[in-house]
């Protein structure tokens, strides 16, 4: 591959390059989309979003996605290569299975928010695990009523928390739509706000399987 190979926070990016193969204008790093040909991951990786060529966002096209995975997944199934170059035999299984991995993180909204704020510079979960004031002493009165109304079989609260339950999932998604949404996003304060917003989300997302 002529031309040297890195890959930026927003999108695929810089000095792709031409192909080795074809000499074609390289738009992934990783995948000549005119020949065919595949080449390693360039030094440091890529994130989820650079391994679809897309800027990173919160707010994706989820049927685009799909489409460009497909596109992508027949480019470099293993058995289009057989009796080929072992090499790219190699390759194809390599790339094909982290294409999978990123695809399978992208759809999932939490994960692509958690994804989004680490490619972002911000701290992950295990390296911060707090939460709003008073959140946790809120969240142990609330299993306190659940397990009350299980014990008492009383259906209707059960719904009420279940309903609540949803109602703050969408509201903390909502939330963290607007963090990343946000012109001033990625400083630090939104970072940080983002962070405590994601860690909610998942205290939310966790009760609600509980309760199901």
């Amino acid at each position: 591959m002529s031309g040297s190979v890195t890959a930026s926070a927003d999108g695929v990016a810089a000095s792709l390059g031409s192909c080795s193969a074809c000499q074609a204008e390289l738009s992934l790093p990783f995948l000549c989309e005119d020949c065919g040909e595949l080449f390693r991951d360039p030094v440091g990786g890529l994130n989820a979003f650079q391994r679809f060529g897309i800027k990173p966002s919160f707010e994706l096209d989820l049927r685009a996605l799909e489409a460009r995975h497909l596109q992508l997944s027949r480019r470099m199934h293993p058995d289009r290569l057989i009796g080929k170059d072992p090499r790219q035999q190699g390759r194809a299984l390599t790339l094909s299975s982290a294409l999978n991995e990123a695809y399978a993180l992208l759809r999932d909204e939490r994960r692509r928010a958690e994804h989004l704020v680490a490619v972002s510079g911000g701290k992950t979960a295990d390296q911060d695990k707090r939460t709003p004031p008073t959140f946790l002493l809120e969240q142990l009165e609330l299993r306190e009523e659940v397990e009350s109304a299980q014990e008492r079989g009383d259906e209707a609260a059960l719904t009420k928390a279940r309903e609540r339950t949803q109602a703050e999932q969408r509201a903390s998604r909502d939330a963290v739509a607007a963090l990343f949404d946000d012109a001033g996003w990625p400083s630090e304060a939104l970072l940080d706000a983002a962070r405590l917003q994601l860690n909610v989300w998942k205290y939310w997302i966790t009760f609600g399987k509980e309760l199901a």
